[in-house]
């Protein structure tokens, strides 16, 4: 890996880490106001049509399997375009073809 995308690969690990440092204090800050408007939830009324709405669980779970879609698929465009413009990138950045990156290969 060069220089830049190791700088690249710490600073997403960084990100990475920042999130899951919130987990914790979120998930008790969440479960403290929880307790609270529990207390008050015999006053508020349901929603008329709550059956037919996923539960939160179900939501998080649809969405993370719809990001994952979308991040394979954006790395298969990424890729392909990236491979259209290898020769271009190649001579631009003084590359010389190796045996995986030959027009053949391609």
């Amino acid at each position: 890996m060069t220089t830049v995308l190791n700088r690249v690969s710490d600073v997403q690990d960084q990100v990475i880490a920042a999130i899951n440092n919130v987990n914790e204090p979120l998930t008790t800050a969440v479960a403290t106001a929880v307790a609270y408007v529990v207390d008050l939830a015999p006053q508020i009324p349901a929603v008329p049509f709550a059956d037919k709405l996923p539960t939160p669980k179900e939501l998080i779970n649809n969405q993370a399997k719809f990001a994952s879609k979308l991040v394979t698929t954006n790395k298969t465009v990424a890729l392909s375009v990236a491979a259209a413009a290898q020769p271009l990138t190649d001579q631009l950045l003084d590359r010389k073809a190796g045996p995986a990156r030959t027009k053949a290969a391609a």
